[in-house]
């Protein structure tokens, strides 16, 4: 671990018990992954970081991000094998890098889900990634499955509180659009391209709740998970399209 660019051996450091990213939740952050032992993504990673970070009024500059991407390389560099990566910003202006061994087994492993309705906050657009996510955890955790799945008031899928949605629905592979109510994923786009290369048709549009011949979470570490069951019911999981799409995926990362 990294604090401020200094190593934590024992991966432990030091914060201002005033820092607001303690007192306030007020921090940002972002999750990467390495392949073949290089993080993927920097540079569409730290501007989403720069973007979170300048809403939510935490330093940032130019300088800052050569400093993470130095970093990031050098906590990647310091794991054996594949590696997950985390950079944290917080509102009291300290960075946090972390580096630890990459679970593989959770990229693709299906997954269970509930459904709940979210009324996305005027003040905080769905874009910004941030650390105050107590109500996320708590909603998964006391329905006693993996992820939730967000139902927006007018009836439409927009995001799980971990990862994108994607559906499919008369062979077309679907996600919600950046419309401000969901995080623009960057494995999220790297799928679109990777379904656009192999000639899968794809559409971002709102995605009404409903039956679905397809149905995946995205992220990071999960790359497309099948989710298999949703609100106690199966779900219905896996199929050739995101089979497809994944594995382009994987070839191009």
């Amino acid at each position: 671990m990294l604090l401020d660019g200094h190593p934590c051996a024992d991966g432990r450091g030091l914060l201002p018990l005033d820092d607001p990213g303690l007192t306030l939740g007020m921090a940002v952050f972002e999750t990467l992954r390495t392949y073949g032992g290089l993080p993927f993504g920097v540079a569409t990673h730290l501007e989403r970081l720069a973007a979170s970070a300048r809403f939510c009024g935490i330093p940032w500059s130019d300088a800052l991000a050569d400093l993470l991407r130095d970093e990031l390389g050098t906590a990647a560099a310091a794991i054996a094998g594949e590696s997950k990566l985390n950079v944290l910003l917080t509102g009291g202006g300290r960075r946090i890098v972390r580096a630890e061994d990459l679970d593989l087994s959770r990229a693709g492993a299906p997954v269970r889900v509930v459904t709940r309705p979210w009324v996305p906050s005027p003040w905080l657009p769905g874009r910004i990634k941030h650390t105050s996510r107590m109500a996320w955890v708590l909603a998964a955790r006391q329905a006693g499955v993996d992820e939730v799945i967000w139902i927006a008031p007018d009836g439409v899928w927009t995001e799980a509180n971990r990862s994108n949605v994607f559906v499919v629905r008369g062979g077309v592979l679907c996600t919600p659009p950046d419309d401000g109510r969901i995080l623009q994923g960057v494995t999220r786009d790297a799928m679109l391209a990777a379904a656009r290369a192999i000639g899968v048709g794809v559409r971002e549009d709102p995605v009404p709740a409903g039956p679905c011949e397809e149905l995946y979470l995205c992220s990071t570490l999960k790359e497309l998970a099948p989710v298999v069951q949703i609100d106690g019911y199966p779900g219905p999981g896996a199929g050739p399209i995101g089979a497809a799409v994944l594995a382009e995926f994987r070839r191009r990362a």
